[in-house]
């Protein structure tokens, strides 16, 4: 989209005669013009000053009507004959389009490197088009590179064949004791097994709790497995050889390939078995839209261009076989078969809840690929713990192929309590559904499909210039929906969704805050009856809530920090003496849904759901804060906050920031619907104790000091997402917490951190991009090939990450991931504000979106639901826009004001805790017009249905003055530390970094600074932080016109080649296209030892940037053009710190914003020469490899290289100005 122009007036302008008129300047352009003409014009220019003066008149009467309102009123709007008028920024109109955005194919292909940095990618694959993720590897079995299917009740962790039960065989790091076990509380073998959701067990004991005491008050309640019923096995040679996951080995396979399908669910599995005489093809899927139903799909041929040993035939023995081997912590009730529908059936119960069961009922059918006659002779057995059926085929050259179909029904009686047919027994249900599915394979397969197609026309995402942040956004939509249901569900129960949802037992399947604040506003947006679905579980819960706090002698309510079956107080989910913000965490989930105001949440659904949570957890924390009378504030004690490495603290900052947040919510809700407010609520809300350093950064809780190592977001959670809801006062140190806190972050941690800096960098930071540098910090490092599932941590071996067994799969960092899009990149916020004299609350959409220099061509979300309308919010490279395409109400939308926001007045610590230095050179933020209206936090606009309101993007300044690096594109040539991604040393934020994984290897960093660069690097500047490097070198690739020409066709000819095969007229065209002679074209063979280093860069920046064009470069002869290698113009120069070890600031554990170390440096030409004598056109380089060598301390016991803060290269002779 263009960047729209608006109207503007120059009431200012003042004539001192006709001459200086605009109409007499048009006339003095001819000398023919007759008295006529004069007088015409004059009249003319009349009338405009006349129609400006009326304009001026107009406009102040509506200043002063706009005044009044404002007076009377938090609330006023800009309606669309207006926007233009007052905000030269804004402007509503009618919708006309769909916004496409921009298709970089440069940038989207530089992207699809990324891939080569996510763990395990050497043999996975995307499609793009299709949306299928898979790997060409067959290896044991490991959870890693395990897919899953679910649909939201049912689920199964899918092993390497392709079907059945498997335990973990492989752990790519160890092989030492626990190294193939899950982590806390289960600490249990990993596994691929089949699960169903809500069915909890009770256990009175677990090999892991943080507090065992407990268990003597309640069982602790954690997921039972069922028996996994994907269960197929084949046999041949008289049962000597079998096909399962226990009995296939590495050498037996060939050919191998499984795939994930994101657009239907489908996990495909093909493989050559036995030395290629065998092939194996089979579907899995678990019904979207009948959720008890799950399908199995087996194809056995034979390969018939490989003979057979011996024999011209192969006799299969097929097994259809329920194992209750395969269930964990369940007990066998019943087993059987019922040989009237050649099925069999196997009811278990969760362990220690005999009033729960879930049956499992699974049918065959089977017939030869050009016959329509089914098998079914068949073979029953049953050995008490199991039961099978076993067909017998035989495949030869005219029948090679037989088809096996399994359908199979669950019924658990959780999902039975939500039909209408309760009279049913579960094994009734479950064999209806089987049998009822049972030969209508094509039919059911169209209506799965379908089902999910309906799902993604309610959301869908797109970021054209990154294939790989686009593709985790599809992936996690698709994670998020594969463990969660919209129907089906009851509301007395609703929908309880574990860490891992149904395809593991990690963190024992339990609903950690994890569900409330990462996984349910990420699907808010898209599908609001689903995030209701998991709030109404805690809905469900709340009386225990109260009984707990009861328990423990306060009023109000108390949730556990881990809940199941139940919300009772557990040795695993205390309700003291912990996380008390799960309270917070909750109500504000409730609340999230209301302000979303999806169809039916009126304030019906404020009073009867969400008030009550909300006033009994104002309850409880009014009990529970102390008054400390020497402060003159409410405090907090034997705490836990988010950052679970700091146990058992007081006055944790979230937690009290929740509370006060939480008290404001309890009173404006409570006058909203007319109910009795405790007046504490108030005064604590305003006087709860945040600790603070002398320095004025929020301190995580009391005591902390200055050697902290962060787990996760913390303090950060303040701004988002706790900030988000109409709280601006905790918000003012949030600059130096966030500048504080980046760089104190476990480098191990989990995948619940760079989300929310994603958010707060976007909504507080008026310079730099390291809202998107924190973008990809949230998914590189924990994104796991080849199916684009999460780990929680960003190190999975256990033994170098603090003892940690990562949860797998981690949807909590795919519904963070989300947030990050849906609301860190567009500023999208809910909100609301109190009308002052009817204390009502009214309910609006904060837009604060900023350009996005590392997303080229922007991003959209298609669908967003708000006030049951549905938007679609873009953002291109230019501008904002909402667009209300559908529903019949208006919605009201305030821009924020981010003139208020000053991220670059930091003050740093320079040994004197009251002195700060403060001679670094500031800049001012240029601001763009005045707000429209009083209200000094933004302006507001009332959007109607089938208009759009465009904003111009807020864009962020330069951190370094005449820095031509900064937002610019970068990636890593060696390795870095884990959880550290390149785009952090060019993001304009002094406070994130890139750092090399071993210090004694030279570490490369290549940097494009675009496309037809016009500028020369004459000086520079390189920040360190706390630890600078030995040397740097700075090498560049001399400009080339024909470089760049070929690069800017390669794309399109390439993609036009058909297939991938380069065709000797592709070549030759590519190159007449690119004004490379033939001549040109010559074998490059002889090189220098000294240049490999530099033509290792060169071919590291091709398969970088353009890997079609490395791909043709190995197969023709080397270009000469490319002969040329990368030049240093800065050669291993000696770092030396530039600021004092500051050994106060740590003897005295001072919370201080330390100065970083810098070097700076000159570019010196007059020795360097390119090409022809006197032409400096080479040095305009567009490639640009900083090189860093070892770290100034040469004792230093710590492997890692130096912390590269930020890359300045400036092209003009000026001070480089930064701060």
């Amino acid at each position: 989209m263009k960047r729209i122009r608006l109207p503007w007036f120059n009431t200012g302008a003042s004539y001192s005669n006709l001459n200086d008129s605009p109409s007499s300047r048009s006339k003095n352009n001819s000398n023919n013009n007759s008295r006529f003409e004069k007088y015409r014009s004059l009249t003319r220019f009349d009338l405009i000053n006349s129609i400006l003066l009326f304009g001026m008149l107009f406009l102040l009467a509506v200043f002063i009507i706009a005044l009044y309102l404002t007076r009377n009123s938090r609330l006023t709007y800009s309606h669309a004959s207006r926007a233009v008028l007052f905000n030269p920024l804004a402007v509503i109109s009618e919708s006309l389009s769909n916004h496409t955005l921009n298709y970089d194919p440069e940038a989207r292909e530089s992207s699809k490197k990324l891939y080569e940095l996510l763990s395990d990618f050497n043999t996975a694959y995307y499609d793009d088009e299709n949306m299928i993720l898979g790997s060409n590897l067959f290896s044991k079995n490991t959870y890693s590179r395990q897919p899953y299917v679910a649909n939201g009740y049912i689920g199964s962790r899918i092993p390497n064949i392709g079907f059945g039960y498997a335990l973990d065989t492989l752990n790519f790091y160890t092989d030492a004791p626990g190294a193939l076990n899950n982590g806390w509380p289960l600490r249990n073998h990993r596994f691929a097994g089949a699960f169903v959701s809500d069915f909890y067990c009770l256990e009175p004991k677990l090999n892991s709790t943080n507090f065992p005491e407990l268990d003597d008050v309640g069982y602790s309640t954690v997921i039972s497995s069922i028996p996994q019923w994907t269960n197929l096995q084949f046999s041949i040679a008289n049962d000597s050889k079998w096909f399962n996951p226990q009995n296939v080995t590495l050498d037996d396979v060939t050919n191998y390939s499984q795939n994930l399908s994101m657009k239907d669910g489908i996990v495909t599995t093909e493989l050559d078995w036995l030395s290629g005489q065998v092939h194996v093809k089979s579907e899995i899927w678990a019904h979207r839209h009948i959720h008890p139903l799950g399908v199995v799909s087996l194809e056995i041929s034979l390969n018939t261009n490989h003979s057979l040993s011996g024999s011209d035939s192969l006799d299969v023995n097929i097994w259809d076989i329920l194992d209750f081997s395969t269930s964990h912590r369940t007990v066998l009730h019943t087993t059987g078969t019922d040989e009237k529908n050649n099925a069999i059936f196997m009811i278990v119960q969760p362990n220690n809840v005999p009033t729960s069961n879930c049956a499992i009922y699974s049918t065959c059918t089977l017939r030869y690929e050009n016959s329509t006659e089914a098998i079914n002779s068949r073979e029953s057995y049953e050995d008490g713990n199991a039961s099978s059926n076993v067909y017998n085929v035989v495949l030869t050259e005219d029948q090679p192929k037989i088809i096996v179909h399994k359908y199979v029904g669950i019924m658990s009686t959780e999902f039975n309590k939500n039909k209408d047919q309760q009279d049913n027994t579960n094994i009734d249900l479950a064999k209806m559904i089987a049998c009822n599915s049972k030969g209508n394979y094509e039919r059911l397969l169209s209506s799965h499909k379908r089902a999910w197609y309906d799902l993604y026309n309610d959301a869908f995402i797109e970021i054209p210039s990154d294939s790989l942040l686009e593709m985790t956004a599809r992936s996690s939509l698709f994670h998020l929906l594969a463990n969660t249901r919209d129907y089906n569900v009851s509301s007395d129960r609703g929908l309880p969704v574990g860490v891992s949802g149904l395809s593991s037992d990690s963190y024992g399947g339990m609903v950690f805050w994890d569900a409330d604040i990462w996984m349910e506003p990420a699907l808010l947006p898209f599908f609001p009856n689903v995030a209701q679905n998991m709030n109404n579980y805690r809905n469900a819960t709340h009386s225990q809530a109260k009984l707990n706090a009861e328990q423990y002698g306060y009023p109000g309510a108390i949730y556990p920090w881990t809940s199941g079956k139940y919300a009772n107080c557990t040795s695993t989910g205390p309700c003291v003496d912990y996380e008390y913000h799960i309270n917070v965490d909750v109500a504000m989930a409730s609340f999230s849904i209301y302000l979303n105001g999806h169809e039916g949440i009126d304030d019906e659904y404020l009073r009867y759901t969400t008030w009550p949570i909300i006033k009994n957890a104002a309850q409880f924390f009014t009990a529970y804060v102390k008054y400390n009378s020497s402060l003159g504030l409410y405090e907090t004690y034997n705490l836990t906050d988010p950052d679970e490495f700091a146990n058992h603290v007081n006055n944790g900052a979230f937690t009290n920031a929740g509370i006060k947040t939480l008290l404001k919510w309890a009173t404006d809700i409570g006058n909203h619907l007319g109910e009795v407010i405790d007046p504490k609520w108030s005064e604590i809300s305003r006087d709860i104790y945040i600790p603070r350093s002398s320095s004025n950064i929020t301190l995580e809780y009391s005591g902390m000091n200055s050697s902290v190592e962060i787990k996760q977001a913390d303090v950060t959670l303040m701004v988002y997402p706790l900030g988000y809801i109409n709280d601006e006062s905790i918000l003012n140190n949030a600059i130096k917490d966030l500048y504080y806190y980046s760089e104190r972050q476990s480098a191990s941690g989990p995948a619940m951190t760079y989300p929310v800096f994603v958010a707060a960098a976007a909504g507080l930071l008026n310079h730099g991009s390291s809202s998107q540098s924190y973008l990809y910090k949230s998914v590189l490092p924990y994104l796991r090939a080849p199916f684009a599932q999460f780990s929680e941590q960003s190190d999975d071996n256990f033994l170098t990450n603090g003892l940690t067994q990562p949860a797998f799969p981690f949807l909590t960092a795919n519904g963070g991931f989300l947030q990050s899009i849906l609301f860190g990149l567009t500023g999208i916020r809910y909100s609301y504000e109190v009308d002052p004299d009817t204390k009502k609350i009214n309910r609006l959409l904060r837009f604060n979106p900023i350009e996005l220099p590392l997303l080229p061509g922007g991003i959209a979300i298609r669908n967003f639901k708000y006030m049951n309308q549905v938007l679609d919010i873009i953002i291109d490279d230019h501008n904002g826009t909402i667009v209300h395409k559908s529903g019949n109400v208006p919605i009201h939308i305030k821009i924020p004001n981010r003139s208020l926001i000053h991220d670059q007045d930091i003050n740093f610590y320079n040994g004197s805790d009251k002195e700060r230095n403060s001679n670094i050179q500031r800049r001012g933020v240029d601001h763009v017009g005045d707000p429209m209206r009083m209200d000094r936090y933004g302006t507001y606009y009332l959007l109607k249905p089938n208009q759009e309101l465009t904003v111009q993007l807020f864009k962020p300044g330069l951190n370094a003055e005449n820095n031509i690096a900064e937002n610019k594109q970068i990636t890593n040539l060696t390795a870095g530390v884990s959880g550290d991604v390149a785009f952090s040393a060019l993001d304009g934020n002094n406070y994130t970094h890139w750092q090399p994984l071993d210090k004694t290897h030279r570490a490369k960093l290549l940097i494009d600074l675009g496309e037809y660069n016009e500028k020369e690097i004459t000086k520079g500047m390189i920040l360190w932080g706390q630890r600078p490097a030995k040397n740097i070198s700075i090498s560049i690739l001399p400009h080339s016109e024909k470089a760049e020409n070929l690069f800017a066709n390669v794309t399109e000819i390439m993609q036009n080649a058909g297939n991938g095969q380069l065709l000797n007229e592709t070549i030759g065209q590519l190159l007449d296209n690119a004004g490379i002679p033939v001549e040109n074209v010559i074998d490059f063979d002889g090189i220098k030892p000294e240049d490999e280093e530099s033509l290792d860069e060169v071919q590291a920046l091709l398969h970088w940037k353009k890997e079609d064009l490395a791909k043709l470069i190995e197969q023709i002869p080397r270009l000469n053009f490319l002969k040329r290698k990368f030049v240093k113009i800065l050669d291993n120069m000696s770092v030396s710190p530039s600021e004092p070890y500051y050994e106060a600031s740590r003897n005295q554990s001072l919370i201080e914003i330390l100065p970083s170390n810098r070097t700076t440096f000159t570019i010196d030409y007059g020795k360097l020469q390119v090409g022809d004598k006197g032409n400096t056109d080479w040095r305009k380089a567009r490639y640009i490899v900083v090189a860093v060598q070892g770290v100034y301390d040469d004792h230093d016991d710590d492997n890692k290289g130096a912390t590269i803060k930020e890359i300045v290269l400036n092209s003009e002779n000026k001070t480089i100005a930064y701060k």
